[in-house]
């Protein structure tokens, strides 16, 4: 069928090679075979000691391992689950060992040569931080803008500024103890930086619960310990049985799913928000009385004015809010309505109307053949016309545990074509509608990542070029399909093997599509519909920002056209939404970052 070219090879593993056979072996090994391994993890802990700002040693001490949880998401029409507390398992330290893809093979373009300004193209970097505020003092409390640039961003190491998970409602959405390939994982201007923003933007992301836990990252970027008081969540539901409550914290073993929250005022005075809507919006699908967000894929322009009409103040103060239990007769089935707390202060700011809105289709809840382009076009306008946006940016599909066939991959990918044709095309049909649709090229990162986590687990893949604008994701994607079985809980769907496994424990992997051996869980996903933030969500963060700036920064549009904002936005995505490595020189030296349209 169209996009896979037969089956893949099987892997090259099998239980408890024989002494003489090739390769290690995983049942009782001879003494020579275990000095030989012993000797290889020497040299790799020296390659180790060695790597320049590695912050991956907890790669090699441990895993998170399926246990009796609740796997969050399902993925499939009308439910998402959570997870709990996973069993921990110490990784064999000759895991590394194991594999047959020579890691250091992997080449990557050489980037250490940037300059202190205009170091790419549509990227600027300011090594005096001109155009960068640590100030939230709201956007409406001042008409001074940046000079020309209302948003940037800064690159850290992780170990000076952790990773994006402060803000996360859900426990499964970071994977602390999952494990990336080498090839990933050990240089950090690939996928080891994290980021932070400035911005008197006010941004606002809408979708299921993928789009949840990139907001929420988000506002770990935007956001400063200092300020959290400003984080506020307006509505959510607990997602199974009765929460505790203690001294204003909520205990719920499986998170919240959260209707509408915010963070206001951000770094730079802007707002950053998050509006959970189960299914494209649409005239048909709007309701004008009470949506439990938890489970009905109607949505309610309600929500949005809650976002609009939040007041807060500046400073908000450091200690975050505690929550409060709503009771209410509306819950349509849910269990318990939950809030942050409120207070009868009275409160400076408004939110208002929000510049740009960032969407993504919501498949699972959404059958393929329900996300059309004219859906896709009618979410765009009504969240112009709903929460005032004059930008729109549109993430493009990644693989889920929905993609079963052929067919349905297929499907993945004629929407994002679909997504870019729109932004191409698009023409705003009246004032209050949005006017620059962007794409966000998250499926292309995340597709570039299964691919090569594919060969480091053993698949006998042949890495595609990716630099290729697109085609490559057609060819020999076979063992996307290949389903690992390891994972209890309510899934409809089991989870895609090359996006869970980091390498197997006992058994071989099968290349049959409905059975698998254990593995260890990697750090890309950990139920095969979720991202691990820790992973994705600097590059998200950072490439939301860069998009943006295309719009935004300098004279925009305006200034250098429809031409312009397109090599912009080719630029970030190039740069953020694939595994090119950053510029060294733009991690921990606090050089201010930002795009320009020209």
């Amino acid at each position: 069928m169209a996009g896979f070219g037969g089956v893949a090879p099987p892997l090259p593993y099998s239980p408890k090679r024989k002494e003489g056979d090739d390769g290690l072996q995983w049942g009782s090994r001879p003494w020579r075979t275990k000095l030989r391994i012993g000797a290889l993890f020497l040299a790799l802990v020296a390659l180790v000691l060695l790597r320049l700002g590695s912050d991956d040693a907890e790669n090699d001490v441990g895993v998170t391992l399926p246990s009796d949880h609740a796997v969050m998401g399902d993925g499939s029409r009308g439910g998402e689950g959570a997870i709990s507390g996973p069993a921990i398992v110490k990784v064999p330290r000759e895991h590394n060992a194991t594999t047959s893809f020579d890691e250091a093979s992997v080449q990557f373009p050489d980037t250490s040569s940037a300059q202190d300004s205009a170091a790419v193209e549509g990227i600027q970097m300011d090594s005096g931080g001109l155009h960068w505020t640590d100030s939230h003092l709201p956007r409406d409390a001042t008409n001074q803008t940046r000079h020309d640039v209302r948003i940037s961003f800064r690159l850290h190491s992780p170990d000076v500024v952790p990773y994006p998970t402060n803000y996360l409602s859900v426990q499964g959405y970071a994977c602390p103890l999952g494990t990336l390939p080498p090839s990933l994982s050990g240089r950090r201007s690939v996928l080891n930086f994290t980021a932070t923003i400035s911005t008197d933007l006010k941004i606002l992301f809408v979708g299921d619960s993928i789009s949840q836990q990139f907001a929420e990252g988000f506002y770990s970027s935007v956001h400063s310990d200092d300020y959290a008081g400003g984080y506020t969540i307006l509505r959510s539901f607990v997602n199974d049985g009765e929460p505790i409550f203690a001294n204003g914290k909520i205990f719920s073993r499986s998170g919240l799913h959260v209707c509408s929250s915010l963070v206001a005022p951000a770094r730079g005075g802007g707002v950053s928000a998050y509006w959970r809507v189960l299914e494209l919006m649409s005239k048909t699908t709007e309701r004008k009385s009470y949506v439990n967000c938890k489970k009905e894929t109607y949505w309610n322009a309600g929500e949005a004015a809650l976002l609009s009409d939040h007041r807060y103040n500046h400073p908000p103060g450091a200690t975050k809010k505690g929550m409060e239990k709503v009771e209410t007769t509306r819950n349509n089935g849910a269990t318990t309505w939950v809030r942050s707390e409120t207070d009868n202060s009275t409160k400076r700011h408004r939110v208002g109307g929000f510049d740009a809105c960032v969407l993504r289709p919501q498949h699972g809840w959404m059958a393929l053949g329900d996300i059309t382009r004219d859906r896709i076009e009618e979410e765009i306008r009504l969240c112009g016309k709903t929460a005032g946006a004059q930008t729109a940016i549109v993430s493009t599909l990644p693989l889920n545990n929905n993609v079963l066939t052929p067919e349905d991959w297929d499907g993945i990918l004629r929407i994002n074509e679909q997504i870019r044709d729109i932004a191409l095309e698009w023409n705003a049909s009246a004032a209050d509608e949005v006017r620059w649709v962007l794409v966000q090229e998250f499926g292309n990162l995340t597709n570039q990542i299964l691919w090569r986590n594919a060969k480091h687990i053993g698949y006998n893949i042949t890495m595609p070029d990716f630099s290729q604008s697109n085609g490559w994701e057609r060819q020999g994607s076979e063992f996307l399909l290949h389903r690992y079985h390891g994972i209890k809980g309510n899934q409809q769907h089991a989870p895609s093997i090359p996006m869970v496994c980091a390498y197997h424990i006992d058994q071989p992997f099968s290349t049959k599509n409905e059975t698998a051996g254990q593995c260890f869980f990697n750090k890309i996903s950990r139920d095969g519909m979720h991202w691990c933030v820790e992973t994705f969500g600097p590059r998200y963060a950072v490439s939301v920002a860069c998009l943006l700036g295309c719009v935004y920064n300098g004279g925009g549009p305006d200034v250098a056209g429809d031409a312009g904002v397109r090599r912009c936005e080719h630029e970030c995505n190039d740069r953020f939404m694939s595994l090119t490595p950053v510029e060294e020189s733009w991690i921990g030296t606090n050089a201010t970052l930002y795009s320009k349209s020209g």
